[in-house]
């Protein structure tokens, strides 16, 4: 009796035994973390206990315990393509995006949700909330502040995940290309091309676009009643021609509409949360677009172009109402751009690569909304930006540029306020706190780091002292040699 109770006992053990090891396994995350205390000690730990069973879980936990003055980062598994932050102070959040790709590479793909600490002087630190596998890498990603949702794309389809007590849970997802109406295409063609896309600046002008606009909401009786063109080649064509790949994802600031651009420079809009086709807008540019932004009263949109133009555009109605182009460097690509928390202006900024017949630059602009003019320029690097990121409080502009530095600049003035660079390897990303502090940093080195504007550059001055160093030991041996020569 006493051995057959023992070996249910011993049973027992090993199921209980492997039960836990299953839970430990089930929290795993191979993300390591990297943080340098004052003295500048490393230290890596991981996420959670080390197992040998592969990990299908998609979510972990885990948060920073060693309070960091000016800087802060961790190290994902996966190398990081874009970064995105909440606006909302009461959930602060940040999400990365990135990965290996679809093939077999070995590094996953995900998205990462961390959270700012927005406590005194230590918002400049932030912590690993959650991490969830997706089935690509992620180039873009999304925040809906109003309903705690983030979005991204995998070729056609995307996804609008939810974060809920710092869990990362899928919502929905749907096809960019399905259910929409055959006349779609044609319809933005025609709205599109009835706009004088010109730049204006007189009032005339102003008020002869405003006829329009009414004009237009006149006929729009009439554009909702056509239906399928006739034409047989002309359905094929605007079947064809309405079907793209995500290319950038936007909410507007109520979170009851989703904007997405896909590689064929087509705007599509979705009601939230019941997915509902509302119209598609042709932008008109003739090269890729580079960024988009949605005006706080949600009616206007903002585009970035690689074809040397800006333009905003009506969501109503589909009008392109400005196209924006800085006339001192005409051939300088758009990069980039921002509308102000009040609506009354937009910031930009145009660059141009260095080559062989042209000196490398990025220029800033700030334009005024209601006339599409350009009220103040300036040329503030002599290398091209990748990144573009305004304040939530509009006071500072912070640009990525080619060389792997961030700088910060006051949009009054373009003044330079701070100049850092935060990563060993291309820096894909920059986003800022909701109050306004720190701007947060994302590289394909793996690496998330944060900043403190006005605090100086840790890693800079690290390197400051490397170099000095290095140059200390080389006098000391040149002396040492020449003293030998002496005797």
């Amino acid at each position: 009796m006493s051995t057959t109770t023992n070996k249910k006992n011993n049973k027992e053990e090993t199921k209980d035994e492997k039960e836990t090891t299953e839970s430990s396994t089930l929290k795993q995350r191979n993300i390591k973390k990297e943080d340098n205390d004052n003295d500048n000690k490393k230290k890596t730990t991981t996420a959670t206990t080390t197992t040998t069973t592969p990990i299908k879980t998609s979510t972990t936990t885990t948060t920073t315990t060693t309070p960091i003055k000016t800087t802060d980062r961790i190290k994902l598994n996966y190398p990081i393509f874009c970064c995105s932050s909440s606006n909302n102070v009461k959930t602060p959040y940040i999400v990365t995006g990135g990965g290996g790709g679809n093939s077999k590479t070995g590094v996953p793909n995900a998205i990462t949700l961390l959270k700012w600490n927005l406590e005194g002087s230590s918002s400049s630190e932030f912590q690993l909330i959650d991490q969830m596998d997706t089935s690509d890498c992620i180039p873009y990603v999304a925040f809906n502040d109003n309903k705690n949702q983030v979005a991204y794309g995998i070729g056609t389809t995307c996804y609008i995940v939810d974060y809920k007590n710092n869990k990362l849970e899928k919502l929905s997802q749907f096809d960019i290309n399905k259910n929409i109406p055959s006349n779609a295409y044609h319809l933005a063609i025609k709205a599109s091309s009835t706009t004088t896309t010109l730049q204006t600046s007189d009032t005339n002008e102003n008020k002869s676009s405003n006829i329009n606009s009414e004009n237009n909401k006149n006929n729009n009786n009439e554009n909702d009643e056509l239906s399928t063109p006739s034409s047989e080649s002309l359905c094929s064509t605007s079947s064809a021609s309405m079907s793209g790949e995500i290319k950038l994802i936007k909410f507007n600031k109520d979170g009851d509409r989703i904007i997405i651009v896909d590689d064929k420079n087509l705007i599509k809009i979705w009601s939230l949360p019941s997915l509902n086709f509302i119209k598609m807008i042709s932008t008109q540019h003739t090269a890729e677009i580079t960024d988009i932004d949605i005006h706080p009263a949600s009616t206007h949109l903002l585009t970035t172009s690689r074809d040397c133009s800006a333009k905003i555009i009506n969501l109503l109605n589909g009008k392109i109402e400005f196209t924006l182009l800085h006339k001192q460097k005409p051939k300088l690509v758009f990069r980039g751009g921002k509308f102000t928390s009040d609506g009354l202006y937009c910031y930009s900024a145009q660059s141009i690569p260095k080559g062989k017949n042209s000196m490398g630059c990025t220029v800033l602009s700030k334009w005024n909304f209601s006339t599409g003019q350009e009220e103040l320029f300036k040329e503030v690097d002599i290398y091209h930006n990748t990144c573009f990121s305004l304040s939530p409080d509009n006071k500072i502009i912070a640009i990525v540029t080619a060389d792997g530095k961030i700088t910060a600049y006051s949009s009054d003035t373009f003044k330079q306020l701070d100049k850092w660079e935060p990563h060993d390897f291309v820096v894909t990303g920059a986003c800022f706190s909701p109050d306004s502090s720190t701007v947060f940093s994302s590289s394909a080195d793996y690496n998330c780091k944060s900043h403190r504007i006005g605090f100086g550059s840790k890693s800079n001055s690290t390197k400051f002292f490397k170099v000095l160093f290095i140059l200390a030991i080389v006098i000391l041996i040149l002396s040492l040699i020449f003293g030998q020569l002496n005797k």
